[in-house]
């Protein structure tokens, strides 16, 4: 019999092996996806029909998933804020800053504990109906601390699936679609809330709030744990054929799917890039300004509107959130290197928001209401974040690392941030929304500091490039898509960072003009040139620092 090896994950060569099954098991393939990576990275240029048709399924199958969960939980999340004006601060005795302590609990257990979503989701709706129970604060502290625990996996785990079944250029959008949620589900709790507020039962009125929720997030966990798959090469909705085109789409992100590997080397990467630190700091300003709207609805209440007429006031801050994020994805989707100047816009209309409700005289009320409504683009800040994160960030070790320090920052944010707002000082809070404001302007700061280190690094990349013949360049382009899936970091992999430059340098040499940027929804990069349009040199790919 004819002796074979084992190399990565599966992908065997016996001695009389074709020549190109030899050049498979040359990969030092690292990804989950084992010999499926390998043949994606074999099958040579995309099939355009069958990639669209994949992706089609894919829109279909996960992204409702991912939007309706972040939804709930924000819903979830923030049925505190909701409960806060039904009663439930007399009921639990809370006094002094124990509200602000039992908005900030929450988060100090959202540090990553755990990858499964759909488990988590279950637990988390169970823990949320075991809020109805409380009485005290010391009950409530507990329970919001667990509730944390669950949920401290939804938004990594949701910047990990977005990079493994969509592309680099369909990364924006689908992320800017699954963050928009958190306005859709504002927009839903509140009117849940609202008409829960028209309960009249044997318990108080904040005590439905919290047991129809946790019952909805149970039966939705159910349903995510049963229908959403961990990765291209574990579902049963694609064929073989189809399993392969998944996995070729992500060929061309130089990051892979997944790797369970856990590399040292990554983490002293991951902790001295300065890029990712600053990611982490704006993460941090980003959490402090958003920590506050745990008292929205207290804000709202404070001048002078009912409980109900307070949930109904919360409706166009909803609005506000979706339209924004909405808007501002598309926008970065579609004007090239803008993301982080769409995130440094959108902290504009918060802080005239909390220069109004600081300023105006408290007579004014729907002059200050309009102030809380301006808030609600702030969002977008995180949604960036969440979005470099998935695209300019490689390596698995690297990547989760990264991600970590990301969400502890936000996590101590939001523990800070209900710190500012003293009970001495309601219902204005003169303190907290100044703390606020602070955040939004450090926010807007420091994207433009991200933004220059991504500039100054690409600058090296564009040096390095000149340098390199048109071959040279291709043949980089080949060994970046080896190298996705060799759990390779994005300072390791050769051509991560070659998108506009790697075009930009080819079609120069030829002496085409290119007139026009990547489309979010293509993989085609067109130019006019003598009249008519060409496809551009098939190694001009994704594949730079993305400062849009």
């Amino acid at each position: 019999m004819p002796s074979e090896k084992q190399i990565g994950h599966g992908v065997a060569a016996a001695d009389d092996a074709h020549p190109k099954d030899i050049q498979m098991v040359n990969m030092k393939i690292q990804d989950e996806a084992g010999e499926l990576a390998a043949q994606a990275l074999m099958m040579g240029e995309l099939d355009q029909e069958s990639a669209r048709k994949v992706r089609r399924k894919i829109d279909m199958r996960i992204l409702p998933f991912l939007c309706i969960t972040y939804a709930l939980q924000f819903i979830d999340k923030t049925s505190l804020g909701y409960s806060s004006v039904y009663g439930i601060i007399p009921d639990n005795g809370l006094v002094g800053q124990q509200y602000s302590w039992a908005s900030s609990i929450f988060y100090f257990g959202r540090f990553p504990v755990a990858k499964f979503l759909g488990v988590n989701i279950i637990l988390w709706g169970a823990v949320l109906l075991t809020t109805a129970a409380c009485s005290s604060f010391a009950g409530l502290a507990s329970v919001r601390f667990i509730l944390g625990m669950t949920e401290a996996t939804i938004s990594p785990g949701f910047v990990a699936v977005t990079g493994i079944w969509w592309t680099r250029q369909e990364q924006a959008g689908r992320s800017a679609l699954w963050i928009s949620f958190l306005g859709v589900g504002s927009f839903v709790g509140t009117l849940l809330a609202y008409g829960i507020g028209h309960i009249r039962g044997g318990l108080s009125t904040w005590k439905y709030i919290f047991l129809i929720l946790g019952a909805m997030t149970v039966v939705w966990g159910v349903i995510f744990t049963l229908f959403v798959p961990d990765s291209p090469a574990h579902v049963s909705w694609l064929n073989e054929n189809e399993k392969v085109v998944a996995i070729q789409r992500v060929v061309e992100n130089k990051t892979g799917t997944k790797s369970r590997r856990f590399v040292k080397a990554q983490v002293v990467e991951a902790v001295t890039d300065p890029k990712i630190i600053v990611l982490g700091l704006i993460s941090f300003v980003n959490a402090i300004a958003s920590g506050g709207l745990a008292f929205g609805s207290l804000i709202i209440a404070g001048f002078g509107f009912d409980p109900l007429t307070t949930t109904l006031m919360n409706l166009p801050l909803s609005s506000v959130q979706v339209v924004s994020q909405l808007f501002c994805g598309f926008l970065a989707s579609k004007v090239t290197n803008s993301r982080l100047h769409v995130a440094t816009a959108a902290m504009i209309p918060p802080i005239i928001g909390t220069c109004l409700i600081n300023q105006l005289d408290p007579s004014n009320k729907w002059g200050r209401l309009a102030g809380v409504w301006l808030l609600g683009s702030y969002p977008v800040g995180f949604m960036v974040i969440l979005g470099l994160l998935s695209t300019n960030i490689a390596g698995s070790t690297k990547r989760s690392v990264a991600s970590g320090w990301v969400f502890v920052c936000y996590c101590i944010g939001q523990i800070a941030g209900p710190q500012f707002f003293k009970s001495t000082e309601a219902p204005s809070y003169h303190g907290g929304i100044v703390a606020m404001l602070c955040g939004f302007i450090l926010n807007l700061v420091l994207n433009q500091v991200l933004r220059i280190l991504y500039v100054l690094e690409n600058r090296k990349l564009d040096a390095f490039l000149q340098s390199k013949t048109e071959e040279e360049l291709v043949e980089l382009r080949k060994l970046s898509e080896q190298q996705g899936f060799e759990d390779i970091t994005d300072h390791e992999n050769v051509s991560l960072y070659l998108v506009s430059q790697l075009g930009t340098l080819l079609t120069r040499r030829k002496g085409y003009v290119p007139l026009c940027s990547v489309d979010i929804n293509t993989e085609a990069f067109v130019m006019w040139y003598g009249g008519k349009l060409h496809e551009c040199h098939p190694a001009i790919k994704p594949a730079s620092y993305q400062t849009r």
